[in-house]
Order: C-alpha cells, then sequence, then structure tokens
C-alpha cells in the first residue's frame, strides 16, 4: 500500500465526479462513448500503478458521488457513468499506455462492488 499525500486522493475523486457530470451535461445519453479528460485519467492510471487498492476506492467513491447526484439532481445513469470510465481508461494517457477494453472493464467492475 502507497503512502500518497494528504488529499491526493479526495482531489483526483472531486475531478473524476466533476468530469463525469460535466461530460453528462455536454453529451446527455451519449455518455458511454464520451473520453474525460486525460489528466484526470492519467492521474487515475498513476494511482492504479501504485496502489491498486487506492484506485479502487478512489472509482467506488467517485461513482457512489456520481449516483447520489443523480438520484438528487439529474445526472448521468450510474452504468453510463461506470461505461464512461472504462471507455476514457482505453485511450493513451502518456506515460501510461492504453488500458485494453477487458482491463478497463475488469477494473470499473471491481471498484464498482467495493462495499
Amino acid at each position: 500500500m502507497s503512502d500518497f499525500p494528504p488529499g491526493v486522493l479526495t482531489t483526483i475523486r472531486h475531478a473524476l465526479v466533476l468530469n463525469l457530470l460535466d461530460a453528462h451535461r455536454r453529451v446527455g445519453n451519449d455518455l458511454p462513448a464520451c473520453d474525460l479528460y486525460p489528466d484526470i485519467i492519467r492521474s487515475l492510471k498513476w494511482v492504479h500503478s501504485q496502489d491498486p487498492e487506492a484506485a479502487d476506492r478512489v472509482v467506488w467513491n467517485a461513482l457512489e458521488h456520481v449516483a447520489g447526484h443523480t438520484e438528487t439532481e439529474g445526472g448521468p445513469d450510474p452504468e453510463n457513468a461506470a461505461r464512461c470510465l472504462s471507455f476514457s481508461l482505453t485511450r493513451n494517457t502518456p506515460p501510461f499506455e492504453a488500458w485494453s477494453r477487458d482491463q478497463a472493464d475488469r477494473f470499473v467492475a471491481a471498484a464498482r462492488v467495493l462495499s
């Protein structure tokens, strides 16, 4: 387990939440085929390279926050948000290579079932 500087994981989570909500506002139901900002995806891949469990927690918390926002203020369907994240992880974000679709889907699916 890595020791991240205080606030780093929270900042990445907030950025991911805001990016998913903004993408939903821009593209609506086309969210699963929308690219998230490369810097956010690069940050998430960096966390994953240092501590996969921490990356799982960041994604789980972000998707939970988005789901809560959806219930109260109208946001993306949680499944569409997860598919958007998975799609974005398949993009090349130097210095991290593109993930395979299977790798991205497995990572997001594993993060979604955390409790």
